[in-house]
Formats: structure tokens, C-alpha cells, sequence
């Protein structure tokens, strides 16, 4: 039988479902809500992505998407240097920032440890952040990877590549459900979270 979806439909298609939380189902509402928008909201739309890859990338110290070359997080000196959160994506950052309860520095990991997707930690940040720990004057490292299966191998992951130095880990509290994931919790939720961690 011929294909009647139209090449140009069909590679969209298959470029959105590749990413990660896509599927082809989704990846299809996406493109048919962009072709059902007006042209000019569109393009604009599009111009939009396109100005984002332009000027975002990874802080070059902790890896939160920024416009500069270090983060305001980073390049801020009144933040406790001595205490870094550990999340998987920069949303999580975003989230646990607005509780305005943390005020050490981040490390944004790019994801999480996940066999089902052949992500391992040679794919994280995770080296980066032993070397980080390693050079500065670190006292406390707070794991807040989300309550989820994958982000507990990868807390465990990480824990058991520091718990030699002489520091604190401390994992956030389940205040959080088992499952949920950091960036849609409430901020009364995440910050009780940060104010009850504790040491692994």
C-alpha cells in the first residue's frame, strides 16, 4: 500500500519521536498542532527554537542552560560555594531556585543513569562533578535526582563515587512522592524536601 503521509510530514515525525518522552503518537500532535497554528505564529514559533539554539548552552562550571558563559548561579558570589545540588536537568535547578531555600551552587547531570536506554555514566556529568568536589572547598553534596528508579541508581552511582572524601551527602527528602519528577512539583513541596534531606 502507498505511503500517503507527505516526506516532509513524515521526517518531522520521526525527528520529534527520536527525542526522549516522545513517542510517534505525540511526535504526530506536534507537528499537526504546528501545521494547524496560523502561518505567521508558526514562523514565529520556529524563530523562536532557533534563537534558543543560538544563544542557550551549558554553564561552563556547572552545566545549567544559560546566555552567559557562566550561569547567574555561578558568577553570583554571594552564593554558599561550599554546598553543591546535584539534578539531573536544569529544570530541576529552576524549580528547587524558585523555593528560594538553597543557596549553594548547582550541577546539572543531563539526565539520569538508564539501562533501557543505554544512558550510562560516561554519558552524564558525573566526572565533571568529582572534579568540581575534588578542587573546591565542598563541604556538602545534595543529591536530588528525582524519586524515581533511575534517578535512586543514579544518586546510589554517585554516592558511592564520593562517600570516601571527606564531605556530607545528604539525599533530598521524600516530600516528594516516590515517582514524581522535580520540575512539576509544587514549591511548598520541594522546599520542605530541601529542608528535611538527609545524610546517606
Amino acid at each position: 500500500m502507498e505511503n500517503i503521509i507527505p516526506e516532509a510530514l513524515r521526517k518531522v515525525v520521526e525527528e520529534v519521536s527520536s527525542l526522549p518522552g516522545y513517542g510517534e503518537k505525540s511526535a504526530q500532535r506536534l507537528a499537526v498542532n504546528i501545521l494547524n497554528m496560523p502561518r505567521g505564529e508558526a514562523i514565529q514559533l520556529i524563530k523562536t527554537f532557533m534563537e534558543m539554539l543560538e544563544k542557550i548552552h551549558p554553564c561552563r562550571e556547572c552545566g545549567l542552560y544559560t546566555e552567559e558563559e557562566l550561569c547567574p548561579v555561578c558568577s553570583d558570589e554571594t552564593r554558599d560555594r561550599s554546598t553543591i545540588c546535584v539534578v539531573e536537568e536544569s529544570f530541576d535547578a529552576f524549580a528547587i531556585e524558585r523555593t528560594g531555600k538553597f543557596r549553594g551552587l548547582y550541577h546539572v547531570l543531563g539526565g539520569r543513569l538508564s539501562p533501557l536506554e543505554e544512558i550510562t555514566a560516561e554519558d552524564l556529568n558525573i566526572e565533571s562533578l568529582v572534579e568540581r568536589v575534588k578542587k573546591n572547598p565542598t563541604k556538602e553534596v545534595i543529591l536530588a535526582t528525582n524519586p524515581t528508579v533511575e534517578g535512586e541508581a543514579t544518586a546510589s552511582y554517585i554516592y558511592n563515587l564520593l562517600k570516601n572524601m571527606d564531605i556530607t551527602i545528604s539525599r533530598i527528602a521524600y516530600g516528594l512522592p516516590f515517582g514524581a519528577v522535580l520540575e512539576n512539583a509544587d514549591d511548598f513541596t520541594l522546599a520542605k524536601a530541601l529542608e528535611h534531606k538527609t545524610p546517606i
